[in-house]
């Protein structure tokens, strides 16, 4: 057979700057039969394409480091360096970017030449799973940082500084997508073992039907935001501009929602006064329902199209006068009320203070007021679709391990949570390795300020979040796997938390643990059991990982199922590393701590780790 190269293709994520394990698979494809040769670190390598024209290459390397080069037939790969590779997954706070963490962070993030990332470019297929998906290698340095994916990075900081003697460079295999649930990751000969969710998916694999339902669903949505652009009175009347008379404005503090209409525009206004600084100025403008559009001085600094991203941006030179300055906030309420979310920062910033615009009262006036917007359809939200076109062309590259960050788009359906995960881990060690480290992120704390009574204390309102995080902790029954407790690292009024770096260290600590043998604590406080002690009417709740056990935020509550399908809850005391609660009067079948969205007391133990929430039968 020739050995003619001319047939050769290679998956874009064998490219330059790509990181390769120690022991690295590479594939491509060529005519079947086809001989392909390959020469990486001095020595020659072939291989026969199978009848499918698929060739696969095995690489080793005796050290960490590079940049080498590598060539498949007539192609050669620049910049190759051997290090430690991780496949990280999931959807939105796998997915969220470091712009949205500087703020609160930004002391934390450094170009770093030795993280290098592929994020897979997102897309759906609901047919079949594809060969290939778009992507290149980046380097966590200059501009692209920004844009780099926060967990991961942590994560790799976390990990390069406890390692720091190898010069192993960390490589970021990603392929997370914003909204997506646990069966969205799933082949379809899995999903098919779940009828209820199986038969979503196959009306999706209609010809056309994606492509048609999204242009009927997107003509209404269009029309709506037309006709509230042409009944906005603030469009026609410039009331962005700084010379605009609104001295017959009502006033109310921003967060005051008093006076807006259910579904529309509301414009806020004000004025402030801008001391003369050198350097960056930045707004921090908290975050809107649903969307938002910031101007100062009349000029447009920053739109936000959908309610979660922060109102973050730098002011651009020259905009800002010294003294007296304007303000307008145009808010669109589509699906929701058009406010400002309270509990975020609402300042201008700058080298010598801040301006603060939750003091003080801001004109307002309503610029239209229509019906709520005709909703879309969200094809994230279904099953295969973002396997086949994200994760399928990727699976069988080398790794040292998992990173899974997911589980908000389960929370309206907890209960098959851990089936799924399970199917999930199987299938991908039977891409990876039967032996694949999986470390998962369970859920942190969180309610929907929309949707809330109150945060904190006993009885705190929502169970679905609390028993979605009860699936992923029985996910810990499947060998090799670890899961990092971030109970404490959520925002009550933000599914999309912004401190990634505990999150990214407590991955890490699992990660030099379980993959690089570090003898360091990983895990805190796992329940073990719950006894019943009748002769003194207390529960007492045992843990593994229980040293120098502590609480934050009040007394721990215990959450008690009596036999009568009765709930109580019961402050707990910390007595001898147990949570002892008074049950007198109680015949208890089930125990649960932490049992809420959101809830007030996270116990920890003497390595600051949190406990995991649970739900456990009493013994």
């Amino acid at each position: 057979m020739s050995m003619n190269t001319s047939m050769i293709k290679l998956p874009k994520i064998f490219s330059d700057g790509m990181v390769l394990g120690k022991t690295a698979k590479v594939w491509g494809w060529a005519s079947p039969s086809q001989i392909v040769t390959a020469s990486f670190l001095g020595k020659n390598y072939e291989a026969t394409a199978d009848e499918t024209g698929r060739f696969t290459f095995t690489f080793t390397a005796e050290q960490f480091g590079g940049g080498h080069t590598l060539t498949i037939g007539d192609t050669v790969i620049n910049d190759v360096h051997i290090g430690r590779v991780w496949f990280c997954g999931g959807q939105s706070n796998m997915e969220g970017p470091i712009s949205r963490t500087r703020l609160s962070l930004g002391e934390y993030v450094v170009d770093d030449p030795r993280i290098r990332i592929f994020q897979a470019e997102k897309g759906l297929n609901f047919v079949e799973p594809e060969k290939d998906v778009n992507g290149k290698w980046n380097t966590a340095t200059g501009d692209f940082l920004d844009n780099m994916y926060a967990v991961p990075y942590f994560f790799a900081r976390s990990i390069l500084e406890s390692l720091p003697d190898d010069n192993a460079p960390i490589g970021l295999v990603c392929t997370p997508s914003g909204g997506t649930p646990m069966e969205g990751w799933l082949p379809e000969e899995i999903v098919s073992d779940f009828p209820d969710i199986h038969k979503t998916l196959k009306p999706l694999q209609e010809p056309n039907f994606v492509e048609k339902t999204t242009a009927e669903k997107d003509k209404p949505i269009q029309e709506w935001h037309k006709k509230l652009r042409e009944n906005d009175k603030g469009l026609t009347e410039n009331w962005q501009s700084p010379d605009y008379d609104d001295s017959n404005w009502q006033s109310r503090a921003l967060l005051d929602p008093t006076g807006s209409p259910k579904h529309g525009v509301v414009w806020l206004r004000r004025k402030f006064v801008f001391p003369k600084v050198d350097g960056a100025v930045i707004l921090n403008l908290g975050r809107f329902e649903n969307s938002v559009t910031v101007y100062i001085n009349g000029k447009e600094v920053i739109n936000i199209g959908y309610s979660y991203p922060p109102c973050r941006c730098k002011i651009p030179t020259g905009l800002l006068r010294e003294g007296e300055n304007t303000i307008a906030v145009r808010i669109v309420g589509d699906g929701g009320n058009p406010i400002a979310i309270a509990g975020k920062e609402y300042a201008l910033l700058h080298g010598s203070g801040r301006v603060n615009f939750l003091l003080g009262n801001w004109k307002w006036r309503v610029g239209a007021e229509l019906e709520q917007c005709p909703s879309g359809v969200w094809f994230y939200g279904y099953p295969c679709g973002v396997y086949n076109f994200m994760l399928a062309p990727l699976l069988g590259y080398s790794v040292d391990g998992l990173l899974w960050y997911q589980g908000e788009s389960n929370t309206g359906n907890p209960k098959p949570f851990k089936e799924l995960f399970t199917a999930f881990v199987k299938h991908m060690r039977k891409h990876f390795g039967e032996d694949l480290p999986v470390i998962f992120t369970q859920l942190p704390n969180y309610i929907d300020p929309n949707n809330f009574v109150r945060a904190g204390g006993v009885g705190d309102p929502g169970e679905n979040w609390a028993a979605l995080r009860e699936r992923q902790r029985q996910c810990l029954d499947i060998p090799n796997t670890a899961m990092a407790v971030t109970i404490d690292c959520g925002d009550y009024n933000d599914l999309h938390p912004t401190d990634k770096k505990t999150v990214g260290d407590r991955l890490a600590l699992h990660a030099r643990r379980l993959v690089y043998n570090e003898n360091i604590v990983s895990d805190g406080p796992i329940v073990e059991r719950v006894e019943f002690n009748k002769k003194e009417e207390k529960i007492i709740v045992h843990f593994k990982h229980k040293e120098g056990l502590w609480a934050k935020g009040g007394h721990p509550i215990l959450r008690i199922e009596d036999h009568d399908d009765s709930i109580h809850n019961r402050h707990a005391a910390i007595i001898n590393e147990t949570l002892v609660a008074d049950a007198r009067g109680l015949r208890p079948s089930f125990v649960s701590f932490g049992w809420a969205d959101c809830p007030s007391v996270v116990v920890y133990n003497a390595y600051c780790i949190p406990a995991s929430p649970f739900e456990e039968e009493v013994k």
